[in-house]
């Protein structure tokens, strides 16, 4: 017998939002930036951004309809984006 699984939100091509070249909901922003703040989140995607235009080969990343799973907590673009911005601060530099 088949394990029945809990269907996920569909979500319509109206309430995705470009930031760059990522794609996520106003819905996932918002919750990214009650998460993170808007300053880590706005690094984050812009990170991401220059990724997918750097890395035209990979397609998972490239043709994605939506880029979440990319922001969870342990992904290596939120901690990237966290290293650089207390290095900033540490050394006062600005990079973002």
């Amino acid at each position: 017998m088949r394990k029945k699984y809990a269907r996920r939100k569909e979500i319509s091509h109206k309430d995705i939002e470009k930031f760059g070249r990522v794609l996520l909901t106003k819905e996932q922003y918002n919750k990214l930036v009650e998460n993170f703040g808007e300053d880590l989140v706005t690094f984050a995607i812009k990170l991401l951004d220059d990724k997918i235009k750097a890395n035209n080969t990979d397609k998972k990343l490239c043709n994605a309809k939506n880029h979440y799973q990319y922001f969870r907590s342990d992904s290596k673009i939120i901690s990237f984006a966290l290293e650089v911005m207390n290095s900033s601060e540490k050394y006062g530099c600005i990079f973002y």
